[in-house]
């Protein structure tokens, strides 16, 4: 005993010394960086690919869209703010170098296009630009940012400084102004994911800490268990940042995620020296504990590390680092509850209760578990039956569920993004961009006026598109030429080709031309609303449709040395919402396959393990199902619920199938066992149930969707977890099927639950 109390003193000498890197590395990672759904996927993702050579072509799409009640064609400071955004060494870096690729203003550019020489009216020029730059109403305008990289890097202050900029100019508060944009997006997920910090942490903290306390009813060992998920939770963040990352919005949950699994296996562990410390027939209560409970903890923990690191097969960057970060700090966390909880009891014990004068057999034997087991006895084929339906019946509605990364799925309707997303949509005009690059190589048999011929007549195509409410394209700001008289077409078109070839630089410097090598990129822009219910998958295929048929013509062949590609931003989101229905099978499966290989080798025996299996796929099975069923979207957040719960999940059937088969072993009948089982761990079972879904419900007050969905969807796996558990998995193990959980050589039982 004196060599384990040296390890002990040892271990924690240790981590007395790491303690000071531990608190400032949790610290530094509880330092937010930037986040946006762009950020999702890096350029191996290939629609992020086609993305980000977009934008060397044709300039940076993280934009900032301002608008404002009085931002119209009339209103000088536009033109005073559009100079203060190009000129301010505010908008600068030390070497002088501007943080925005652009500015411009619809003020600006429709006086740009009614100058003289255009040959265009006002009337046109209004037309061109209406649902766009221009309001449906011809006088409402906006502002136009596109931001650089060194200025996404800066983009809270700088964004900040715009709103300053717009104070200053223009005499607007920070509620009077509407903006819109990736920008945007990203610096609402910023501050959600900080309001959400400061607001739901220590609430969620203490609510554990009290619940614990509740359920434990012992103070000391309340305060150990809390004390160590504190523990863990900050070796997970000094993880997190000394590998270099930190802590996004969709990384929040992690922390209070670790402290309630930290909980969860902590209780068990305590419960077991709770009951040695009432057995006067147990000398070591801590070191019966530890006995009891390292088998059953360890598997517990390597099969919830299971399910979250299934969800590094995935190929968006939050979901990987979530699972990742999580699956290390459950590891970290057993190793801390195995070693601390144990050797703390050994040295500081707590006190043992007076030996019951009840006499041993009869004590507590017709308690809520001797009844609960007697009813599932009674009607376990009902129960079975009726449980594997309902699993049948949620499938089917798991073929329905379909995903979302939207920005109306991501905060509430009522959230001040939202209703900028809304004004700025009703008075100036769809937001979400579809580009369509159409390259002409030299191959081309075209010259550049039939090249620019060929986009106008794809442009007419595209406005018909359902759900497109406006196109710009390089014809959008090419001027009106009027063909003189007493001149042949040949001529005609010879000097509109030259006049239009000088223009090259013109387009170019609208954002709408590349020329590179030889070959003319010219730039499609459809826009659709961000906002209502279209399919965007059905909107992308409509407008790839329309392209392929203004190229092929009515000969049906598509012309030599052309191509086109759909990029932009919606085509991106659409493949990132693919690839999160996609995540949502692969890392489950993955989980589930590995571990029911370890349940079979656990339980010893193919058929034993998959049906010890059943309980755990219960939970996300029904959930899900639900879900599909009732139409609701699967965010991200919602994405990475599935694998953890299954993880999860399989921790309580774990305990309660070692206590089950070790009764089972020692030659007494399933319903004995059943009883045994459900006396040794029912009681912690719902204490971590409990403790673990209320400790993160806290979080489903977040204003970040994602998040609020991530805790209301690990409260109702939690719960079906537990159901699982306590009533599915007993009426298995009761029904036929339960005859391949025994040992080979089967004992009579000693005695029969009456009923």
């Amino acid at each position: 005993m004196s060599i384990c109390r040296k390890r002990f003193w040892l271990l924690l000498t240790y981590l007395m010394l790491l303690l000071p890197f531990i608190v400032y590395g949790a610290v530094q990672a509880m330092q937010t960086k930037v986040n946006s759904p762009l950020d999702w996927v890096n350029n191996s993702f290939p629609a992020r690919a086609d993305y980000d050579q977009f934008s060397q072509l044709f300039g940076n799409s993280d934009t900032v869209i301002v608008s404002w009640s009085g931002c119209t064609l009339e209103n000088p400071n536009l033109d005073t703010l559009v100079n203060s955004l190009r000129t301010d060494a505010e908008f600068r870096n030390d070497q002088d170098e501007w943080y925005f690729e652009r500015v411009i203003s619809g003020r600006e550019l429709f006086r740009q296009l009614t100058a003289p020489g255009t040959g265009l009216t006002q009337q046109e020029v209004l037309r061109r630009l209406q649902g766009t730059f221009i309001g449906q109403d011809g006088k409402t305008t906006c502002l136009i940012i596109s931001f650089t990289p060194d200025g996404l890097q800066k983009r809270n202050a700088l964004v900040e400084s715009i709103r300053n900029s717009l104070q200053q100019h223009c005499h607007l508060q920070a509620d009077q102004c509407y903006m819109a944009g990736p920008i945007i997006d990203g610096l609402a997920i910023d501050l959600a994911s900080k309001e959400s910090m400061d607001r739901f942490v220590l609430p969620s903290t203490l609510m554990v800490l009290v619940i614990c306390w509740i359920c434990l009813r012992s103070f000391k060992a309340a305060l150990l268990v809390f004390g160590l998920s504190l523990l863990a939770q900050g070796m997970t963040l000094a993880i997190i940042h000394f590998s270099g990352e930190s802590i996004t919005a969709l990384l929040i949950v992690l922390p209070p995620l670790i402290q309630v699994l930290a909980v969860a296996g902590g209780i068990h562990l305590v419960n077991y020296y709770l009951d040695a410390v009432k057995d006067p027939g147990i000398d070591q209560p801590a070191a019966y504990a530890f006995q009891v409970g390292w088998l059953p903890c360890l598997l517990s923990a390597g099969t919830t590390a299971i399910g979250l690191a299934s969800l590094l097969v995935s190929r968006l960057t939050p979901i990987r680092l979530f699972g990742g970060y999580a699956a290390c700090g459950v590891l970290i966390t057993t190793g801390l509850l195995l070693s601390l909880i144990p050797g703390v009891f050994s040295i500081w014990p707590l006190k043992k209760s007076k030996p019951s004068t009840a006499k041993p057999e009869t004590t507590d034997q017709h308690d809520a578990w001797y009844l609960l087991t007697g009813i599932i006895h009674r009607h376990h084929a009902f129960l079975t039956s009726f449980s594997l339906i309902m699993m049948v019946t949620a499938g089917l509605g798991i073929s329905q569920i379909s995903t979302s990364v939207r920005i109306e799925t991501l905060f509430p309707q009522q959230s001040k993004i939202i209703q900028d997303y809304h004004w700025l949509e009703d008075n100036v005009g769809a937001l979400v961009p579809i580009e369509v690059v159409v390259s002409c190589s030299p191959e081309s048999t075209l010259d550049f006026r039939e090249q620019l011929l060929l986009i106008w007549n794809m442009e007419r195509e595209l406005r018909r598109t359902k759900n497109v409410n406006k196109v710009i394209s390089t014809m959008t700001f090419a001027p009106r030429f009027h063909r003189p008289k007493n001149i042949s077409d040949d001529q005609f078109h010879y000097q509109l080709n030259q006049i239009l070839s000088r223009l090259k630089n013109h387009f170019i410097n609208a954002g709408y031309l590349k020329l590179t090598d030889g070959v003319h990129q010219f730039r499609l822009t459809s826009y659709v609303s961000s906002l209502n219910e279209a399919d965007y998958n059905a909107c992308l295929n409509q407008i790839g449709e329309k392209v392929d048929a203004s190229l092929r013509g009515s000969n049906n062949r598509l012309p030599r040395g052309i191509s086109t590609q759909q990029t932009g931003i919606m085509p991106l989101v659409h493949e990132i919402q693919n690839q999160l229905m996609a995540d949502l099978f692969q890392s489950f499966l993955f989980a589930f396959l590995i571990i029911a290989v370890v349940m079979t080798i656990v339980q010893g025996g193919l058929v034993s393990g998959l049906v010890s299996m059943v309980s755990n796929v219960f939970p996300p099975l029904m959930i899900f199902g639900l879900l599909g069923w009732l139409s609701i979207a699967v965010d991200i957040g919602s994405v990475m619920t599935a694998s953890v719960a299954l993880g999860i999940a399989v921790d309580d059937t774990l305990h309660y199938l070692t206590f089950y088969r070790r009764r089972l072993d020692a030659g007494f009948s399933p319903v004995e066992s059943v009883l045994y089982a459900y006396r040794h761990c029912g009681k912690a079972m719902i204490q971590t149930s409990v403790i673990c879904g209320l400790g993160l419900l806290v979080f489903a007050f977040s204003n970040f969707v994602p998040t609020s969905r991530f805790a209301w969807m690990m409260c109702g796996l939690l719960f079906m977890a537990l159901l699982g558990d306590l009533i599915v998995l007993p009426a298995l193990l009761l029904s036929p099927l339960g005859r391949f959980f025994a040992p080979a050589t089967v004992q009579k039982s000693h005695s029969q639950i009456a009923g």
